[in-house]
């Protein structure tokens, strides 16, 4: 049987994490990054079976950015599932939703770009 060892995320990105017993097991029993080893969860896939159309979102907060490797997974993960959707669905891409404080209070961005909490629901909600 594997003993789990609690960490504790000390990075603001990831406070949810700290009682996550899978993220724990990651963190001690597969390789770690120095092997190339790269793991990152994703916090949101938005999907209407009726429209037929998805998308994926991280969610940071604190202002906080994308590490480099992070981000090339990402942008890796979006070119391959774009070549690969069909049955009528539309992928409509994996992006980045980034808020200054941890909530709509401040400022919010949405792939790099200002925008409002209203328009943040219609983009959600993959409206037209």
């Amino acid at each position: 049987m594997t003993v789990i060892r609690k960490l504790h995320c000390d990075n603001p990105d990831c406070p949810h994490e700290r009682l996550k017993i899978m993220s724990d097991w990651v963190r001690n029993e597969l390789p770690d990054s120095a092997s190339g080893f790269t793991v990152s969860d994703i916090d949101f896939v938005f999907s209407n079976y009726k429209t037929r159309k998805i998308m994926i979102l991280e969610v940071k907060t604190h202002n906080s950015a994308c590490k480099n490797w992070q981000r090339n997974m990402w942008k890796n993960m979006n070119r391959w599932l774009k070549k690969g959707v069909d049955g009528g669905w539309t992928y409509l891409g994996f992006h980045l939703l980034v808020f200054q404080g941890i909530d709509f209070s401040l400022p919010i961005y949405y792939d790099y770009k200002q925008i409002d909490e209203a328009q943040l629901k219609k983009i959600l909600s993959m409206e037209d």
